[in-house]
């Protein structure tokens, strides 16, 4: 039976129309009560089983998304693909008080891929730029009475964007890239406060909503160089900026009775201008036949009006080999990846960053004709018991490549 690639490219495609995919969800992390929440920098696909290095990666097989401009160096026998993260996530969360374990399963992201002409390709997509999911529990007083209340709040929501990236090798060497996205989602934040005592006079329990509500567009820009090429050894360069997104939130709220439905209080804001974050991304990878050596390092950069936040480096390291990628022996045909990262941390604790550090290592299978699946770990550590909570997050993502040929017919003699 032979896999019908193209209905299954039509039945993603319409998921994505209809909204079906977008119901992203974060990874449990109690750093994501910082603002967004956790910032996904672009490392989807390809670039999470090589520790999110991707500047200077020109793979001729695989879909990188974290350089615009390479897209257009995959020289594969197939001009279309599909490219989709199935991720499933369990975290150990530790403070000075407690331990818990989370577990999370989501679509991280998906791609189109189309090569239309040996110079040029064309990407369309959703992925996410920052998750928010987390809870916590304290006891809160308010202005004026002696009543404690037990506050239960639970965050979360999303950002994504859908993009449409477009890679041209302006010479055999330069490629450049652009892709431009709009950018959607909201964020809630729901406090449920239920009084500790039975006291005449006080306030029934209640629920205040608030949900933040964003929608922009913003530009991320590629390029990569040749520096070096002899034979099938080469040497590229790559540098990316992931400009500030003009980006409006409106911000609702509401506030209810527990025991009825009675609405105590509800508004809707205007929507208001607000500042967004910027990165810029270098990297140096060495390629040959069966080879990708690659490092890159990033610079995050964050608005002063996003308080709690700093300013953020990030090194990465990468390395893939493919012994035989169209080989008919199946053991040459798997290719393995694995990487390394170091973040000094964008969140402050205290006035301290929060830094975090990791290791992945991935193995991809052919699955039929031009089809592949890759398994990948990732171990990440964030924070310590005395800066919020020590996060430790195991993760293992699957990666479908669905690859075809469209647009051509074919020949016979």
């Amino acid at each position: 039976m032979v896999f019908p690639i193209r209905t299954l490219c039509l039945y993603v495609f319409s998921f994505l129309l209809t909204g079906t995919l977008l119901a992203q969800r974060g990874d449990g992390s109690l750093f994501s009560s910082y603002g967004i929440g956790l910032i996904n920098n672009d490392n989807v696909g390809y670039s999470t089983r090589l520790g999110g290095t991707g500047v200077a990666v020109q793979s001729p097989y695989f879909l990188n998304h974290i350089n615009p401009a390479s897209s257009v160096g995959i020289l594969g026998a197939y001009n279309f693909m599909i490219d989709a993260d199935v991720k499933y996530q369990m975290m150990n969360i530790s403070t000075s008080e407690e331990s818990i374990d989370l577990n999370r399963t989501n679509l991280s992201h998906v791609a189109f891929w189309l090569k239309v002409s040996k110079k040029s390709a064309f990407t369309f997509g959703l992925m996410p730029i920052s998750s928010v999911d987390n809870s916590f529990l304290e006891t809160t007083y308010f202005v004026g009475s002696a009543d404690p209340y037990s506050k239960y709040t639970k965050n979360y929501g999303d950002i994504s964007k859908v993009f449409l990236n477009y890679a041209y090798a302006l010479h055999p060497r330069l490629s450049l890239g652009v892709r431009p996205y709009y950018l959607f989602g909201h964020v809630n934040n729901t406090n449920l406060y239920e009084v500790q005592s039975d006291v005449n006079g006080s306030v029934d329990s209640f629920q205040l909503n608030l949900k933040n509500n964003y929608s922009g567009v913003g530009v991320d820009l590629g390029m990569q160089y040749i520096a070096y090429k002899k034979k099938d050894k080469k040497i590229i360069l790559g540098l990316t900026y992931n400009a500030p997104a003009n980006i409006s939130e409106q911000l609702s709220e509401e506030v209810q009775l527990l025991d009825s439905d009675s609405l105590l209080f509800e508004s809707s804001g205007e929507m208001e201008q607000m500042d967004f974050f910027q990165s810029a991304k270098a990297g140096i990878s060495y390629q040959n036949k069966n080879w990708i050596i690659a490092a890159d390092y990033v610079y995050k950069y964050f608005p002063d009006s996003w308080e709690d936040y700093t300013a953020a480096q990030q090194v990465s390291l990468g390395v893939e080999y493919v012994p035989d990628f169209y080989g008919y022996s199946f053991p040459k045909q798997l290719n393995y990846s694995a990487g390394l990262f170091y973040d000094t941390g964008n969140y402050l604790f205290q006035n301290t960053p929060v830094s975090r550090y990791g290791f992945t290592a991935g193995i991809g299978f052919p699955i039929q004709n031009l089809t592949r699946l890759t398994l990948s770990y990732q171990y990440e550590k964030q924070g310590s018991t005395s800066l919020l909570a020590k996060e430790i997050t195991h993760g293992i993502t699957v990666n479908f490549n669905l690859a075809d040929i469209w647009f051509q017919k074919k020949g016979y003699k």
